[in-house]
């Protein structure tokens, strides 16, 4: 299926020409030149329109042709001109209503100046999509957030993309269904007025409403003061508007190309007219460099003032640095042929944590499972704080083109990368095996050094490794492991060493099984188990988990001491490492 709009450009009467030669018997040549007169050419837009729609299309005379009182126009069956405004001779706007029934397709125009018919083969085009919107308009310096209602439309979220003409900016485009749109339109101060095509395009398929939006000339201005501040700076602001109605509901954000972005928070407002506000606001340590609009909403409309306000960068604070270390096993088993797959994971990098702090975090797990050999159930923590998203991404430092961890029986190298996405500078280790995993050792990290950032430095005994290894041997959790819920689930564990993982005293062990809970919530039996290599889950315990896939989980884990940098305030980092374990099976 596909949408276009076909201007038809009709020549009524060509240009006849001839050429007439005389005094031939004399051998002398005499040419004239005689021409018939040339009649107009009509165009209609737009020459399409989808059923069950009202709209206005223009008719254009290539000569003066159209005449007040006596021009019309019949787009046959399934389309009613309600009127025809003659507004020169040269162009003329019609009213049409489609029906919603009208046929598809392509169809004749007859366009008629008193009594004589002009006829246009295929000259308008009916299309079953259609659309209309609220508001139709906006002024000015004004941003809007527009409703889209599609008739038999197959709009698809982040697919479809909306338009509303040239100066005129879609800040966001919401697929709500695929006959609903929500789209966020700013009309720039500079914007010209008049009307605007809107158009939804869902790839090659374009809908359009023509002359569907209307720029107001009428504008609402504002002007931000200052224009710019620095990353980590509390600043005043003042803002100075026309006819802006300045009350005590008035809210302002600081907008770019993803919205409204929060890493520029506003502290305060206070309100001096309607006219006249002052405020201040924080710019976090880690804003994004760059231009903001700056939106202020008062009684249910939105002000725009583009590109107001700019974050400056501002060089990262080495007494605020903190350290993240990680060295890390990770297993899992295959369910059906119970291949066991291992990825060693060591990474380090250098962070100032962000300034105002921005996310709540993951939820409390409640009592969760205690030491030793005692089982519980519980429900899953719930998500974080769901503002978290909006967070900026932390500055990190550069500690040179590589750090590395160093043991007293091996040296782990970790290679500098810059995270594409995001900015971020993270060290990581590069095909590691457990020849670089040494267990029962405490590495210090060592800096190159970088001279515009982390000094070269050693931090003394801050990453931890496990105490010793362990595998499962009894279940394999091999052959898609099915397992009764009323049967005790009792599992073995081990490694060359003997029976367990050698995590107590220094370190510990812990399993889980998660799935649904029989009340309808994420949720898992989990244990803390004597490190002694057996331990179960009884009946009780699975039997408040819904039968179906479940997964196991089993971890030995340990902590390093707190440490800093000797330069930064930041002493209270900490590293561990864990040797975790994930299977899957099915209770039933």
């Amino acid at each position: 299926m596909f949408n276009y709009v076909r201007s038809i450009n009709i020549l009524c009467f060509a240009f006849v020409a001839t050429l007439s030669l005389s005094g031939c018997d004399s051998g002398e040549e005499n040419s004239g030149l005689t021409a018939t007169a040339v009649e107009a050419a009509f165009t209609i837009h737009p020459a399409v329109a989808g059923q069950g729609t009202v709209l206005d299309v223009t008719l254009y005379a290539s000569r003066s042709a159209f005449e007040f009182g006596a021009t019309d126009i019949n787009l046959g069956e399934g389309i009613t001109v309600s009127t025809v405004t003659v507004m020169d001779g040269y162009e003329a706007q019609a009213t049409i209503t489609v029906d919603s029934d009208a046929s598809l397709g392509m169809r004749d125009a007859t366009i008629s100046i008193s009594g004589s018919d002009t006829l246009i083969g295929d000259g308008f085009s009916i299309i079953a999509e259609s659309f209309i919107i609220s508001p139709d308009n906006a002024k000015l310096g004004e941003m809007v957030e527009v409703s889209i209602l599609g008739n038999q439309t197959e709009w698809i979220d982040n697919y479809t993309w909306g338009s509303f003409g040239d100066d005129v900016e879609v800040r966001d485009f919401t697929v709500l269904s695929p006959t609903q749109a929500i789209a966020t339109v700013a009309v720039p101060e500079t914007a010209a007025p008049g009307l605007k095509d809107v158009s939804v395009e869902t790839g090659p398929d374009v809908v359009k409403l023509y002359n569907g939006f209307t720029v107001d000339r009428a504008a609402i201005t504002a002007q931000f003061s200052p224009a710019e501040g620095y990353q980590g700076d509390e600043i005043e602001f003042t803002l100075a508007g026309v006819d802006t109605n300045f009350d005590l509901s008035t809210l302002v954000e600081f907008w770019d190309d993803g919205g409204n972005n929060s890493d520029i928070g506003v502290l305060d407002v206070t309100v001096m007219d309607a006219n006249n506000l002052f405020g201040r606001i924080r710019i976090s340590n880690a804003a994004k460099i760059g231009y903001r609009d700056v939106v202020v909403t008062v009684g249910g409309e939105d002000i725009l003032i583009p590109e107001a306000f700019a974050v400056l960068d501002a060089p990262p604070d080495l007494t605020d640095v903190a350290v993240g270390t990680v060295f890390d096993i990770y297993r899992s088993i295959d369910p059906e042929t119970g291949e066991l797959y291992e990825s060693i994971v060591g990474y380090a990098y250098f962070i100032i944590p962000l300034d105002p702090p921005c996310g709540g975090g993951g939820g409390a797990m409640g009592d969760g499972p205690q030491p030793y050999d005692v089982n519980g159930v519980f429900e899953s923590p719930p998500p974080g704080d769901s503002e978290e998203k909006d967070c900026p991404d932390a500055e990190t430092v550069s500690a040179g083109d590589y750090v590395w961890y160093e043991s007293d029986v091996n040296i782990v190298t970790l290679h500098k990368d810059v995270i594409s996405s995001t900015n971020q500078i993270i060290y990581y280790g590069q095909d590691l095996t457990l020849d670089d995993y040494r267990f029962d050792q405490f590495y210090d990290l060592h800096t190159q050094g970088d001279p515009d950032g982390i000094p070269e430095v050693t931090l003394e005994g801050v990453q931890p490794t496990v105490p010793g290894d362990y595998y499962f041997s009894d279940p394999t959790f091999g052959g898609n492991l099915i397992h009764p819920r009323t049967q005790t689930f009792e599992y073995w564990w081990g490694s060359d060493t003997g029976a367990g993982a050698n995590t107590y005293p220094a370190a510990f062990f812990s399993t889980s099984i998660s799935g649904t809970l029989t009340n309808g919530k994420s949720g898992f039996a989990g244990s803390i188990p004597w490190d002694d290599g057996v331990h179960s889950y009884t009946p009780e315990q699975l039997l408040q988990l819904e039968s179906g896939p479940v997964s196991f989980a089993a971890s030995s884990y340990i902590e390093g001491p707190e440490f800093g940098l000797p330069f930064s305030t930041v002493q209270t980092n900490q590293s561990y490492s864990v040797l975790s374990t994930s299977a899957q099976l099915t209770l039933e």
